[in-house]
């Protein structure tokens, strides 16, 4: 029995943890995909010079809830902080457009994986020199982020367009 134990269990524990970290991915993209929305939302009651600052800020409101670091620590807490550098610095790219009516965010965010062993696996089975669908290195990235971690990052990419049911005038 103790053999049938030491042969099963790492397969097991990596079958665990995989698990964990889909689950886990799966939260980071709904998250990703909401802060999309709420950068996109953020853009409608305002005039054009002022829409990529607020989206952005919106934008990192609900994305700092996917990074907790040190810098965020509050009393000896560790609070979601939307201006920490691991939000700031895991933004990879914020662009607001406009087409006539609608308005239109796009992002990408690099999100760790955190789980020991399976984000190892993932990472390989992303590997940018055998993935053949879509950009080369545009889904996993071993950047160092200023902070601790140094372990792979699956880049999300989100857009979200919302149209605007007006448009800000400014007087001349």
């Amino acid at each position: 029995m103790l053999m049938e134990t030491v042969i099963v269990m790492p397969l097991l524990v990596a079958l665990i943890f995989g698990a964990l970290q889909m689950a886990h991915i799966h939260v980071a993209r709904q998250i990703v995909s909401y802060a999309a929305y709420a950068a996109a939302r953020s853009t409608l009651p305002l005039a054009p010079d002022k829409e990529e600052e607020e989206a952005k800020k919106a934008a990192q409101r609900i994305l700092c809830w996917l990074v907790a670091s040190p810098d965020s620590l509050r009393d000896g807490v560790m609070m979601p902080d939307p201006e920490a550098k691991s939000v700031r610095d895991r933004l990879l790219q914020f662009r607001v457009t406009k087409n006539g009516w609608n308005n239109e965010v796009e992002l990408k965010f690099a999100f760790p994986l955190v789980m020991p062993l399976a984000a190892q696996i993932i990472a390989c089975r992303f590997n940018p020199a055998d993935y053949t669908r879509g950009e080369a290195g545009d889904h996993i990235s071993t950047e160092k982020f200023g902070d601790e971690f140094t372990g792979p990052h699956l880049v999300f990419h989100e857009r979200m367009s919302i149209p605007k049911p007006y448009i800000v005038k400014t007087e001349k």
